[in-house]
């Protein structure tokens, strides 16, 4: 499975900042909880104060009047920033609990997104499936980026909308990144990349990297902007565009000859091409 996009202010990881410089806003080590319903399916996660981070994450599912505890200490082992809702009547936008039916088969699916802090990390995504038993745990590593939970095709399942967590410094300083779009579905407990299913999501953004291309000066550092549109084109099916841009910007001598290869080569591995 391959991951991807661009770092948008409506991210988890940014709304989770955000919260903790609010007005009013609970701060992260202070203790609090959060609790969604989606059908028979209730989910609650709730934590202590504590000096760094929070103290002592619980997680519990109760699904048709039964109970099941369940545990994220393996994610925030080494801390976790847990924040409240703004609006506890909202379950979505940036909500660090989410239940809904993910993959449409009328059973509602749990995610539960932590953040670990520090300057570049790190945000993760948990999906908890029922299996029949219990759930079963899957995680999906946002890094640096995030997403939000979006109906983008109206059929009454949500999609993960969000950027490509890989290309976080991979061509230049993170700064200086920039991130292709990446929308995930979920299809039977696994994250599955569909992307290629919302070209118009792609071309917003290639239209976004081209400009900013366009408006760049002698000397600036385009490696990772260029990066970003390259693969842009490779998920509209557009090669020969993606060769013209990497051609102008090699004439321009804002990249080397082993820029081009170099990039090919990793997008390939990471599944653009």
């Amino acid at each position: 499975m391959r991951r991807r996009s661009r770092a948008a202010l409506a991210t988890a990881a940014v709304a989770a900042l955000v919260a903790l410089l609010a007005p009013g806003a609970a701060f992260a080590d202070d203790a609090g909880s959060v609790t969604h319903t989606s059908g028979a399916v209730t989910a609650t996660i709730a934590w202590d104060r504590a000096e760094l981070g929070v103290g002592d994450p619980r997680l519990f599912v109760v699904r048709q009047g039964v109970r099941y505890d369940l545990t994220i200490a393996d994610v925030c082992e080494e801390g976790c920033i847990l924040v409240p809702d703004d609006d506890p009547g909202d379950a979505s936008g940036s909500s660090i609990l989410k239940v809904a039916d993910l993959d449409g088969d009328g059973e509602p699916e749990v995610l539960v997104d932590t953040f670990s802090g520090g300057a570049h990390c790190c945000l993760t995504a948990r999906l908890l499936t029922w299996n029949g038993t219990g759930y079963t745990p899957k995680d999906f590593n946002y890094g640096d980026v995030g997403y939000q939970l979006k109906d983008l095709d109206h059929d009454g399942r949500p999609e993960l909308v969000g950027c490509d967590p890989v290309f976080s410094g991979a061509f230049t300083a993170f700064a200086a990144s920039a991130f292709p779009p990446l929308v995930l579905h979920v299809e039977r407990g696994r994250f599955v990349d569909v992307t290629r299913r919302f070209p118009s999501l792609v071309r917003k953004d290639a239209a976004a990297r081209r400009k900013d291309l366009r408006k760049a000066k002698k000397g600036d550092d385009v490696r990772g902007i260029l990066a970003a549109y390259v693969a842009d084109q490779y998920l509209l099916g557009r090669p020969s565009v993606a060769a013209r841009e990497l051609t102008r910007q090699r004439q321009a001598r804002r990249v080397s000859a082993s820029f081009k290869p170099y990039l090919l080569k990793k997008l390939h591995a990471w599944g653009y091409r």
